[in-house]
């Protein structure tokens, strides 16, 4: 109605879709440097020691595709491509990586959907013990049939 009157929005998380997308992202970058990491785990266990790809973002994109292709150790210098143990060791030790960073993921989401929903009714409201303490019993048997109008008694 007013051209100049901005509209408040309450909801400062975003439509919906952002969070989303930006929870997809990290998981696919997660699992993604999961893969790399599990790649170093075998070779730090079981192989000549800690192997990583060069810094640059093709190096470890390259990375990633010889793991998806079956060639564990593409983009890593001929040194330290050395160091690598047999490709069974080198995918169980990714398989676990996965499998440790899904949890660590999905343990995090759960505890954010829980605390941090937005919309969510519960944050504004007190607890049965924070309104005791507050109100006390006698204004709490006082105002029940405000607070729980079900619950009222018919004659």
């Amino acid at each position: 109605m007013y051209p100049d009157r901005r509209e408040h929005d309450p909801d400062p998380m975003g439509r919906g879709w952002e969070t989303a997308l930006v929870a997809v992202s990290v998981a696919v970058i997660a699992a993604a440097l999961a893969a790399l990491a599990g790649q170093g785990l075998a070779a730090s266990l079981f192989g000549g020691g800690w192997v990583w790809p060069p810094g640059t973002r093709a190096d470890l994109v390259r990375a990633l595709g010889g793991l998806l292709r079956g060639r564990p150790g593409v983009s890593l210098a001929i040194t330290d491509a050395a160091k690598l143990p047999g490709t069974a060791a080198v995918y169980i030790c990714v398989a676990l990586a996965e499998i440790i960073t899904a949890t660590l993921v999905t343990a995090a989401g759960v505890t954010w959907s829980r605390y941090r929903r937005p919309r969510d009714a519960r944050r504004g409201m007190a607890t049965r013990a924070e309104a005791l303490r507050v109100l006390g019993t006698i204004e709490l048997r006082r105002a029940q049939p405000i607070i729980r109008p079900d619950l009222e008694r018919q004659p």
